[in-house]
């Protein structure tokens, strides 16, 4: 389904902008377990929106290879293209930041299986 490949996607860019290196590595537990750390600013073992928010707007500027304000899909690499033309909601061929974050908190919303705004890691491994 496109709404999990979303979340996969914004949970290994995060990782990927979290890694100086950016090279290309399977996801697993662990990538996933690294990327929510580092988009839980606070420690407190939970993702809030301001958080998510945060770390995804970084992410986006990361992924923007050619700083031109928008993501393609080939800037964002392994992306089902189905999802990608969902979040596309201009038809423009590319992603603005507020296509981006929408599609993300999309998927944010839909993890948050408890309702209550915050993500844990058994929400995100879950989803």
């Amino acid at each position: 389904m496109y709404r999990h490949s979303w979340l996969a996607l914004s949970m290994g860019l995060v990782l990927a902008a979290a890694t100086p290196s950016n090279a290309a590595a399977p996801s697993t537990s662990s990538d996933t377990r690294a990327a929510y750390g580092a988009t839980d600013r606070n420690s407190d073992d939970r993702i809030d929106r301001e958080e998510f928010h945060q770390r995804m707007v970084e992410v986006f500027f990361f992924e923007d290879a050619d700083r031109d304000g928008s993501v393609t899909e080939s800037e964002l690499g392994d992306v089902d293209a189905r999802a990608f033309r969902m979040a596309d909601r201009d038809g423009s061929g590319t992603l603005s930041l507020y296509e981006f974050l929408d599609a993300r908190f999309a998927d944010f919303d839909a993890a948050d299986r408890d309702g209550d705004g915050t993500l844990t890691i058994a929400e995100v491994e879950d989803y």
